[in-house]
C-alpha cells in the first residue's frame, strides 16, 4: 500500500507537468491566432488594389497581358478566401472555448464579405479579354477630358458592332 501511494504521487507530478505544458501550448496558440487574424486583415483591400492596377493597365493597352494574369488572380483569390474562412472558423472555435480570448470571432467576417463581393463584382464577370475591357471601363476613374482623349484613340469593342438591338 505505501508503494501505491508513492506511485500516485509520481503520477500527480507528471500530470502537473503535462498541464503546465498544455498551458504553455495554449498561450502559444493564443498568440498565433492573434497573429493570424492581424495578417488576414486587409486581404480584400489588397485585391481591390490589384484590381485598380489591372484597370489602369487595361487603360494603357495591356488587356491581353492582364487577361493572361486572370488564372493566377483567380487561384490566389480562391486560396486566400479559403484561408480567411479557415481562420475565421478557428478563431470562432477558439473564442467559444474561452470568450475572454482575443481576437473576436467576427473580426474576419467583413474581410470574407468583401472578398465575396469582389468575386461577384469582378471575378465572376471576367471571363474574356472583352469582359475585362468592359469591367475596366466600368471601374476606371476618368474625368470628362480624359474620357474624350481616350475615346478618340480607341475603337469600341467588337461586341458593340454585333448588337442586334437598337440601344438608342
Amino acid at each position: 500500500m505505501p508503494g501505491d501511494l508513492l506511485l500516485e504521487r509520481e503520477n500527480t507530478e507528471e500530470l502537473a507537468e503535462c498541464l503546465e505544458r498544455v498551458r504553455d501550448d495554449l498561450r502559444g496558440i493564443q498568440r498565433d491566432v492573434g497573429r493570424i487574424a492581424v495578417r488576414m486583415q486587409g486581404t480584400a483591400n489588397w485585391f481591390e488594389t490589384v484590381w485598380r492596377q489591372i484597370v489602369v493597365n487595361v487603360a494603357n493597352g495591356q488587356t491581353e497581358a492582364m487577361q493572361a494574369e486572370r488564372p493566377r488572380l483567380l487561384e490566389r483569390h480562391a486560396k486566400r478566401f479559403a484561408l480567411l474562412r479557415q481562420a475565421h472558423l478557428l478563431i470562432d472555435q477558439y473564442h467559444k472555448e474561452d470568450e475572454s480570448q482575443q481576437p473576436e470571432p467576427d473580426l474576419l467576417l467583413s474581410e470574407l464579405a468583401d472578398m465575396e463581393r469582389f468575386k461577384t463584382r469582378v471575378l465572376d464577370r471576367w471571363l474574356t479579354a472583352e469582359d475585362l475591357e468592359d469591367l475596366a471601363a466600368r471601374d476606371y476613374p476618368l474625368n470628362a477630358r480624359d474620357l474624350e482623349r481616350v475615346g478618340s484613340q480607341r475603337r469600341p469593342s467588337a461586341s458593340w458592332y454585333s448588337e442586334e438591338g437598337k440601344p438608342f
